[in-house]
């Protein structure tokens, strides 16, 4: 093949050149090897792009689940601490009944309050133990303390003509726990 000289014809004269002699086969391989380096940077950039992006989705993933977990952990923490908080007043409740510890008298006087039957005729029942500490205690006319061996120490039943008021240790524990549970949702 015969080489051609070609023309180049500048507008201005050239700041810095550098003329180097290349065969053509090889400039076809530099543009190439060229190509190739830029698309090899490209793709590394596009995979590594692609992975930052799955890695925050997984983040995300990760952060909405731990989220989950804590509000579950917390609402669990907080049942946990209510039902531990009843049974220790439930324990102490039970200790200082067997001491006999509460004041029974007035228990029955609020019983009878809460009864609103006023000064009308009632028939308060209570344990065997109770009805003993009872004994000396007055209460107002057409009051009767009454033993019934199904009570346990502590429970008072009024009986009157409205009806049948139930105060029960066992009872007011578990409006307790009621209570609080309802006060946390």
């Amino acid at each position: 093949m015969a080489r051609t000289k070609m023309n180049i014809t500048l507008n201005r004269k050239p700041s810095s050149a550098t003329v180097r002699p290349v065969a053509l086969a090889n400039l076809g391989a530099q543009l190439h090897q060229a190509d190739l380096e830029a698309a090899r940077v490209q793709g590394f950039e596009a995979g590594v792009m692609q992975a930052n992006q799955k890695a925050a989705k997984a983040m995300d993933a990760a952060i909405d689940r731990l989220e989950k977990s804590r509000e579950e952990a917390l609402d669990t923490l907080s049942t946990s601490a209510v039902e531990l908080a009843v049974e220790i007043a439930r324990q102490i409740v039970r200790v200082e009944i067997q001491a006999e510890n509460y004041d029974l008298e007035r228990i029955v006087r609020g019983a009878l309050s809460q009864s609103g039957l006023g000064r009308g005729k009632a028939v308060i029942h209570v344990c065997p133990q109770d009805y003993q500490r009872l004994e000396e205690v007055t209460f107002r006319n057409g009051t009767q303390v009454e033993i019934d061996s199904t009570l346990q120490p502590g429970d008072v039943h009024v009986q009157a003509a409205q009806g049948l008021l139930v105060r029960e240790v066992s009872e007011c524990m578990a409006a307790v726990r009621e209570q609080l549970l309802e006060d946390l949702a």
